[in-house]
């Protein structure tokens, strides 16, 4: 039988156990007085803080690029107007007929045009678009289109190139699929459901005791580095907030419709995949794009004609794409079907007449780019698109500071 000395400094087996029990307890207790400590606002700072180190750089990406393509057209006008502006006549445009042959002459894609882009002002010119097929190479697909533009009043081709190589396809590209595809496409929709959460939080972590609601949204004078840069980043914040809420979830709509689009049809069904609409009848001589503008504006009078749709075979329909004149859209979503043997309106797509969930996705690309709310939105988002920059280098400042805090004050503790 063993005999245990309690003042010998070597314990035993069961002096063992007393003391390997006594460490798990002393273990628990911490483990349980840490989770204690743990609150809802803790867990959110951690993950406002992860999301925006991961994905801060990929925000600020779409930030910046977003701006730029808040005026993508007028931008696109100014880099290129040896190509796209034209000097105003007062004598009447030529036929279409005209201005497709000299197009047809002039475009490398030796087929029939896809659709011609109306000019939006005297000032611009027609463009003929033709699509690119995919045997041409890896980027062949359906929005890769190779344009010649036309001088309407002359008939003379201006000039002509490839749109998906141009600097507002390249930005816009790099906003919506960071040059790489799906893949790139799915990384920016993340970060766009991402920055939803981002969002929220932020709101959350600055909500601010009612007594102290005004200093919330001001910058404290004469305060430390270190304060201003706090103050600055939830102040640029919350003042940004709503944007960058509307902006980014109608980002979601962009890059993750296979999740969107559910969500939105759970609440209010949404239109399927229809039918492409066939001309009714065929007797071998189609009409010109004259009369189909004709009676697109004879069907609706107050409709503004931005895209003729040519009929891609023997059996299919004009199509006219269009902006009504109290559309909020820019690009606008009023579509007519026309047959193009008869002249006859086939269908007609009129957003005044959407359900609440098309009305709904219908909204998306207006909440995106700020004109839902007219030039003080474009304003607005075009500004707001450089707030992530903003955020991203005083936030990283703020974590910076406050980590070196940590390990000084846990060195000092150390050496107590």
């Amino acid at each position: 039988m063993s005999v245990i000395d309690p003042f010998s400094t070597e314990t035993g087996s069961l002096g063992s156990t007393r003391l390997q029990g006594a460490k798990t307890k002393n273990g628990l207790n911490s483990f349980l007085s840490a989770v204690k400590k743990i609150t809802f606002r803790k867990v959110l700072l951690k993950l406002h803080l992860y999301i925006s180190l991961w994905l801060g750089a990929f925000l600020v990406l779409a930030g910046l690029t977003g701006s730029l393509l808040v005026y993508d057209h007028a931008l696109d006008k100014w880099l290129n107007s040896e190509l796209m502006v034209i000097e105003p006549a007062a004598e009447q445009s030529r036929s279409f007929a005209d201005l497709i042959a000299v197009a047809n002459q002039a475009s490398p894609i030796k087929t029939a045009p896809a659709h011609l882009q109306m000019p939006s002002s005297p000032d611009e010119a027609l463009i003929v678009r033709y699509q690119v097929p995919a045997e041409a190479g890896h980027k062949g697909h359906n929005h890769h289109f190779h344009e010649v533009m036309v001088n309407q009043y002359t008939g003379q081709v201006i000039g002509d190139r490839d749109r998906f190589d141009s600097l507002m396809s390249t930005i816009l590209k790099l906003h919506f699929n960071l040059l790489s595809g799906d893949t790139g496409k799915l990384i920016m929709g993340i970060t766009a459901l991402l920055t939803v959460v981002l969002t929220i939080t932020g709101i959350y972590l600055w909500w601010p005791k009612l007594s102290k609601i005004k200093q919330a949204f001001v910058i404290k004078r004469n305060a430390s580095f270190t304060r201003f840069n706090f103050d600055l980043h939830k102040t640029v914040g919350i003042y940004t907030a709503v944007v960058m809420f509307a902006v980014s979830l109608s980002g979601v709509y962009f890059n993750l419709p296979q999740i969107f689009r559910p969500a939105v049809n759970y609440f209010s069904p949404l239109d399927g995949m229809a039918p492409p609409v066939k001309s009714e009848t065929n007797n071998g001589v189609a009409i010109t794009p004259e009369i189909v503008i004709n009676v697109a504006q004879l069907a609706m009078p107050n409709l503004q004609v931005q895209r003729v749709f040519f009929p891609s075979n023997s059996e299919a329909a004009y199509q006219i794409s269009g902006r009504q004149s109290d559309e909020l859209r820019s690009k606008g979503s009023t579509m007519i079907w026309i047959d193009q043997y008869s002249g006859k309106v086939l269908k007609v797509r009129d957003p005044h007449q959407f359900n609440a969930g098309n009305a709904f996705i219908n909204l998306q690309l207006p909440l995106h780019n700020g004109e839902i709310l007219g030039q003080t939105g474009r304003i607005l988002v075009l500004v707001v698109g450089f707030a992530p920059l903003l955020l991203m280098i005083t936030g990283v400042i703020h974590w910076l500071k406050k980590r070196h805090s940590n390990r000084v004050h846990k060195a000092r503790l150390k050496t107590q």
